[in-house]
Parts: C-alpha cells; structure tokens; sequence
C-alpha cells in the first residue's frame, strides 16, 4: 500500500523561496546592524574617533597654513617690495644711506618675593 501523495501538505515552491528570502534578509540586518551596535560603545572605537577629529584639526590647521606660505612666495617672485620687507624683517638688511636705531625692549623687573619670618 502505498501512501497518497494528496494527504501531504506541500506548501508552493514559490511560498518556501519567499519565506527562505525573508529569513535571509533579517538574518542580513541583524548581522550588519548588531555589530556596528557594539562598536560604537566601544571604548577603542570612541579613543579612535576622538584622534581622528583632532587629527582632522590638525590637517585644517596646516592647510592654512600652507596657503599662507603659497601666498608668500607667490608674492616673493612677482612683488619687489615683498623681498625688501622679507630682507629688512628677516636678514636686517637697510639701504647704504639709511640710519638705523634699534631700541632695546624694556626689561621690567620681577617683584620681589615677601620674606617669610620664622614660626
């Protein structure tokens, strides 16, 4: 006696794929979204990210920086009075006719320390 295939249920195949690809997905989303969860409390992950803003800092700063000193030489090879203030600034260098007169900065003394009596 053999058994009739019509007792069995058999869902379609297209119900079974369809629920094997919903399984699948969810099972995708916790893989991908669990992980990054747990990274974010991460105490190396939060040391990371704070270097990676001071070091974002850091790169703005020398950025600026570097187009300051583009500017500069830019106006080092066009503009002569640039050299002649670069040369006056940094080398001391005056014209043969000129007088120069360097003043000495002020020294201010420091206050004297109260004198401690004995106990």
């Amino acid at each position: 006696m053999s058994k009739v295939l019509a007792d069995m249920h058999v869902p379609p195949a297209s119900r079974r794929w369809g629920t094997r690809l919903g399984l699948a997905l969810v099972v995708a989303i916790v893989i991908g979204y669990v992980p990054g969860q747990v990274m974010r409390r991460d105490p190396r992950t939060v040391k990371l990210r704070l270097q990676l803003d001071d070091l974002d800092g850091e790169v703005r700063t020398l950025t600026a920086a570097n187009a300051a000193l583009v500017r500069d030489i830019a106006a080092l090879t066009t503009q002569i009075s640039a050299v002649e203030d670069r040369a006056r600034a940094d080398l001391g260098m005056v014209y043969p006719d000129e007088l120069v007169i360097r003043i000495a900065p002020a020294v201010v003394a420091p206050d004297p320390a109260p004198a401690k009596g004995n106990r």
